[in-house]
């Protein structure tokens, strides 16, 4: 642990001497604080969370001018629990963001490292509660390798440059299983298409994750769009997936994994300006299993957040989860899924926290 802290210290120091450089470097951050008490078929748990809302970081970030239109990047992001000091992403250093970049003002960017998957990043304009309480990923892939959550290992992405309104985003993560097998086990293909003109945004993406032998691969379509009116920004989402087991050995069809052997997942949402300093947010989700089973779900959400200065807010947020025909899902905040659902009961979360950007 001493060793890792060292090296965020020192990768510190390298932002700042590059900062005086040609190139530019920051530091930033985020950190969320929270108290949730959540509510599992009548059994109450209050505790203290970090990220309830938003995931706390440490990044740096940086790049430089190669000339001739072409530009060195590089982004390091690391996760930690701020309630006890620990690292997030299961221990990773840099377990939220690890990428070097060559970008063209002509040809786009080429990225190497972990990063987020497609899906990802064109669920997360459309998700009003922004991956917080509520989050759209817990009905929805956001088609990444099943071991690391919303990030790909091993990533090799394209971004276009902008054509016209639209930004196009191909990523394909090797697997990198040891031999004698397939050179495509355990490999995540994933692209999207995200338009923005006006009021408008409307974004398209595919994921595709192959099995430990290469011979069946879950895939998912997702679809999503936004309009936005004065303060007013409405959402809607719906995702079709076909699950092969590749996730759990509960798949193809289980209580407890909420990607089955057919499924899709709808969401709903607004987010709307209250007052100059108050924005209230809500989604309303339906998880329809396809299979025999008709392990369903239905989540609803609200959050208000108060804005107490540019960086810093409190928020307070509800979200509640049905499910039906035995199924037992859990419900889920941006860092923590409560779990423990027993077939067939309800469950609901309460959680209140200051989150502060730097």
């Amino acid at each position: 642990m001493k060793n890792c802290l060292s090296s965020i210290v020192g990768a510190a120091a390298l932002a700042f001497v590059a900062s005086g450089a040609q190139g530019q470097s920051i530091i930033y951050g985020l950190v969320d604080a929270c108290v949730a008490r959540s509510n599992i078929d009548g059994a109450h748990s209050t505790r203290v969370g970090s990220g309830c809302q938003s995931g706390s970081r440490l990044g740096f970030r940086g790049s430089e001018n190669l000339g001739g239109g072409l530009t060195a990047g590089f982004q390091l992001e690391n996760g930690f629990n701020v309630d006890d000091g620990s690292f997030g992403q299961g221990g990773r250093m840099f377990g939220r963001k690890a990428v070097l970049s060559l970008s063209s003002t002509t040809f786009g960017t080429i990225e190497l490292g972990r990063d987020y998957a497609p899906t990802f990043y064109a669920l997360a304009p459309i998700d009003p509660t922004a991956f917080g309480i509520g989050t759209v990923s817990s009905t929805m892939w956001t088609g990444s390798n099943p071991t690391t959550v919303a990030r790909n290992d091993n990533a090799v992405n394209y971004i276009s440059p902008a054509l016209g309104p639209v930004i196009v985003r191909v990523q394909y993560s090797f697997g990198e299983q040891p031999a004698p097998a397939s050179s495509g086990a355990r490999s995540t293909l994933g692209f999207n298409m995200i338009y923005r003109s006006g009021a408008w945004l409307a974004s398209l993406a595919h994921a595709r994750h192959a099995n430990a032998t290469d011979s069946a691969h879950d895939r998912a379509s997702t679809a999503g769009l936004s309009y936005t009116i004065g303060g007013l920004i409405l959402s809607g989402a719906f995702q079709a997936g076909r699950w092969e087991g590749s996730r759990t050995v509960a798949a193809p069809s289980s209580a407890t994994s909420i990607f089955s052997r057919h499924y899709r997942s709808y969401m709903l949402g607004a987010s709307y300006q209250v007052l100059p300093l108050l924005r209230a947010l809500v989604s309303i989700k339906h998880y329809d299993d396809r299979t025999a089973r008709d392990f369903d779900a239905h989540q609803v959400t609200a959050t208000a957040i108060y804005a107490l200065s540019k960086r810093t807010d409190l928020y307070a947020s509800y979200s509640w989860l049905k499910n039906v025909a035995s199924s037992s899902y859990d419900i889920s905040d941006a860092t923590t899924r409560y779990s423990g659902v027993h077939a067939g009961a309800n469950t609901s979360l309460i959680a209140m926290g200051v989150r502060h950007v730097f």
